[in-house]
């Protein structure tokens, strides 16, 4: 193919590395990837908190491209993915193409150029100084879970802070008394492992969460060893688990069934027996969440709420309403003086653009055009207005029952699509209608209702007007449907 048009992908997670890889593979193109950090990862590099590990079996948690045989275990820790990332990448040659220690600040659509124009700057140069590339196509890998999220309260505390996101490994935590805000993933992968050294501990939960038995077992050598030599068998594994994962859809997509009435009132159980087993049946009023299974995120744990339960740890279920020195000062008032704060307050999604400036057509900002409305895309990848331009794992494509790897895959099947017609068509540029985005976006907003994410909690699935707009209504299977199929009469394509 020549002449072949010249991409950006920014951010070297699972979102950029697969569009990399794909770009090359079906297009011959190798793009310019962009890397703020040191290293590849995003995610999977960031986070390092004691328990980190991934609530997705490893085998569906990785590309279906290069399926692993070597997990350890079913449910990995973040060391084991964080090596099949880097893995992936070497074997891809990732890092040739990547400018590392690089961070992109602003993207600008030229009208007349109908290209992108990329600012970057080297954060290992001591001026810093832009430096500006031109790109017909940018894939934009940011990732939701990238900045964390430091509610003001915390501001004043004078002891120790470490935040999960942002993992502080010099922070000694044995025989400390130590305080760790929120009930999300994080909290619930660390505090078990930080009860174990701290001298006391004290969880602050403005809301509990619903906490599924993670069904938690190693591979055998001999199970790893037909993974690695029957390829069939490794294919036909993931596959059980993919679809294992699809048919706990029905109790969100359908939770006033019987089915969903039925999962509360086993989640209930599950958690008064757990604690109960514990001999703390005292805290299942206050570790009992009043809503739903799956409004918020269900997290997996064989561990936390027994950990809830041990003689060194208390459990707080307010909010903390401010700290003054090293006291943490809850919503009642009560005091508590701590020397370590873990804050595990999750992050920063709001708009899904992190610190990225992106100027479309005619000078139109995205930021500006998501901050008081419904983050409209056309199946969830691609915006009007932004021409040549690919969201991943931006608005609506977020999961509460499946993994994110698939859905990653789906859209960057779906951008390559749009290329290869753009290509094929001598389009120099190619974005969606706005009838057909607008059209896109009402009938998801429509497909919530019923469904868990409506039923009446708050999370980060919702934005101000409690709209779920960070995830897909649906099963992944009918993400995929989605997307299979472009539709480009749903198109504009621009030629030269």
């Amino acid at each position: 193919m020549t002449n072949l048009p010249t991409v950006a992908v920014i951010g070297t997670g699972f979102s950029g590395m697969c569009a990399a890889i794909q770009l090359k593979k079906q297009l011959g193109i190798t793009a310019q990837v962009f890397e703020i950090s040191e290293e590849v990862g995003g995610t999977w590099r960031d986070n390092t908190y004691p328990g980190c590990a991934c609530d997705i079996p490893s085998p569906l948690y990785s590309f279906s491209f290069e399926l692993n045989p070597n997990w350890s275990s079913h449910y990995c820790p973040q060391t084991e993915i964080y090596d099949y990332l880097r893995f992936v990448a070497r074997k891809y040659k990732i890092y040739e193409q990547t400018r590392f220690s690089t961070e992109v600040v602003r993207i600008e659509w030229m009208d007349q150029a109908q290209m992108w124009k990329v600012e970057s700057r080297n954060l290992k140069s001591n001026t810093q100084e832009m430096t500006t590339g031109y790109f017909n196509y940018v894939f934009a890998g940011l990732g939701p879970l990238r900045v964390p999220n430091v509610p003001f309260q915390f501001k004043n505390f004078t002891g120790t802070t470490v935040h999960t996101a942002n993992w502080d490994k010099t922070v000694d935590f044995k025989d400390k008394n130590v305080a760790v805000v929120g009930s999300g993933a994080s909290a619930i992968q660390a505090i078990p492992e930080l009860r174990k050294v701290a001298k006391h501990l004290i969880s602050y939960q403005r809301t509990p969460a619903w906490i599924a038995p993670r069904v938690q077992f190693e591979y055998s050598c001999v199970f790893k060893f037909l993974l690695k030599h029957i390829p069939f068998f490794m294919r036909l594994y993931r596959n059980i688990i993919f679809f294992q994962h699809e048919s706990y859809y029905v109790n969100f997509g359908y939770h006033k069934t019987f089915i969903g009435k039925l999962v509360h009132r086993i989640f209930k159980f599950l958690t008064a027996r757990r604690l109960t087993k514990a001999g703390r049946p005292d805290l299942i009023p206050a570790l009992t969440p009043d809503f739903a299974p799956g409004c918020k995120r269900i997290a997996k744990s064989e561990n936390y709420l027994e950990a809830l339960a041990q003689p060194n740890v208390t459990v707080v279920p307010l909010a903390v309403q401010n700290t003054q020195g090293n006291i943490v000062i809850d919503a009642q008032g009560h005091q508590q003086q701590v020397d370590i704060l873990v804050l595990a307050t999750g992050f920063d999604v709001a708009g899904f653009l992190g610190n990225l400036d992106i100027e479309g057509r005619e000078g139109l900002s995205l930021r500006d055009q998501w901050k008081s409305n419904f983050p409209s895309m056309y199946k969830g990848t691609t915006i009007h207005g932004f021409p040549n331009f690919f969201l991943l794992l931006g608005a609506g494509v977020g999961l509460g029952h499946n993994s994110v790897v698939t859905v990653i895959e789906c859209q960057v099947e779906l951008a390559i699509k749009c290329m290869k017609h753009a290509i094929s068509k001598n389009f120099i540029a190619i974005e969606p209608t706005l009838v057909a985005q607008d059209t896109y976006a009402n009938n998801m907003r429509k497909s919530f209702t019923g469904t868990v994410w409506k039923s009446g909690c708050s999370s980060w699935y919702l934005n101000e007007d409690g709209e779920p707009y960070g995830l897909w209504p649906g099963s992944v299977t009918s993400f995929w449907w989605s997307t299979i199929h472009p539709g480009f009469k749903n198109f504009i394509g621009y030629k030269k």
